[in-house]
């Protein structure tokens, strides 16, 4: 062989190379993530408020991406179903959950069958808002403090009545009453708003709904709010008095809302959507969004971030539920 046929050769060999090469780098792009619709579980009812915020975030996420994102509404037994949907779906990034965290880590604690463990039965992605409870009492009593409140109640000797319409709720008042050292009644409710109902009819003394329904209710004057449960103040209600400025010290508790991947997803997916779900948090319009419905905006600062949240929240209803020794039901 002449040494320009093998100079040939040799050039054609290279040019194969390289275009084998582009070929293979532009073969991720050709199928970038995502190609096709990404749906997202939301565990409350159509319509409803849990449902909107899961359509928010469900629509700002497709504008980004350029790719339809469907929520499938997967509704009972506190959430489990849709928990459960989330742990069954297919682990390649087309499917994941946008929830409050409270029925995720409640449900193995307070419900027979919910036998998953939260801190690894999913994916974590990103906490997104924490939407916090106010406390709520009858407005006929002559209660205007939560001191007011917590005399009364140790007054009652355990007979003074709340209400249960949540995990949530539930935790948050025997968190209360586990801090002030006193025993109440508990009254289950199906929803917030027939426990809203019995409180203004003075069939119950307190509870604890979400900070929304509470500043409804209370200009109304059919409640009267005392307080915020979250460590910090509640945007939207910048001049009422945190628990633990109201008398009840360390008393931090809020309802947070965060996206999780079915396990087993791979990394440099869960990572790209964080990503997308932080940018989407950091917006302006996102957080007046929040606002407007009695939220604030919390980002983690990584999925690993968050999975040390949902840990931490675990260990916090554990020891409460221990403490007032709730049965499973």
């Amino acid at each position: 062989m002449s040494k320009y046929a093998a100079e040939i050769r040799n050039f054609a060999a290279l040019i194969c190379a390289t275009l084998a090469l582009g070929f293979a780098l532009a073969s991720p792009a050709q199928a970038a993530y995502p190609d096709r619709p990404i749906k997202i579980i939301c565990t409350y009812v159509a319509g409803g408020g849990g449902d909107l915020m899961v359509r928010f975030y469900a629509r700002a996420l497709s504008e980004l991406i350029g790719q339809p994102v469907v929520v499938e509404n997967k509704v009972g037994a506190n959430g489990h179903l849709g928990n459960q949907a989330a742990m069954d779906a297919k682990p390649d990034g087309y499917t994941f959950m946008i929830t409050g965290a409270s029925a995720w880590v409640g449900n193995p604690l307070l419900m027979k069958g919910a036998d998953y463990d939260p801190k690894t039965a999913l994916q974590p992605i990103t906490t997104l808002n924490e939407l916090g409870l106010g406390l709520v009492v009858n407005p006929k009593l002559d209660i205007h403090s939560v001191a007011d409140l917590t005399a009364y109640i140790k007054a009652k000797n355990g007979k003074a009545l709340y209400g249960s319409q949540t995990s949530s709720g539930l935790v948050a008042s025997n968190m209360y009453l586990q801090a002030i050292k006193a025993e109440a009644t508990r009254v289950n409710y199906k929803s917030a708003g027939d426990a809203a109902a019995d409180t203004t009819a003075g069939l119950i003394d307190f509870f604890f709904p979400d900070i929304t329904l509470a500043m409804a209710q209370n200009v109304q004057g059919r409640v009267r709010m005392l307080a915020s449960t979250p460590a910090r103040k509640v945007s939207a209600a910048p001049n009422l008095k945190t628990m633990a400025e109201a008398g009840v010290p360390s008393f931090d508790y809020s309802v947070i809302w965060a996206a999780w991947f079915p396990k087993g997803t791979p990394d440099p997916i869960v990572k790209q959507m964080f990503t997308w779900l932080t940018e989407i948090g950091s917006r302006p319009e996102t957080r007046k969004f929040l606002f407007d419905v009695g939220s604030d905006v919390r980002l983690s600062k990584s999925p690993e971030d968050m999975a040390q949240t949902i840990s931490a929240e675990y260990e916090k209803w554990r020891g409460i539920v221990e403490a007032a020794k709730i049965q499973k039901e």
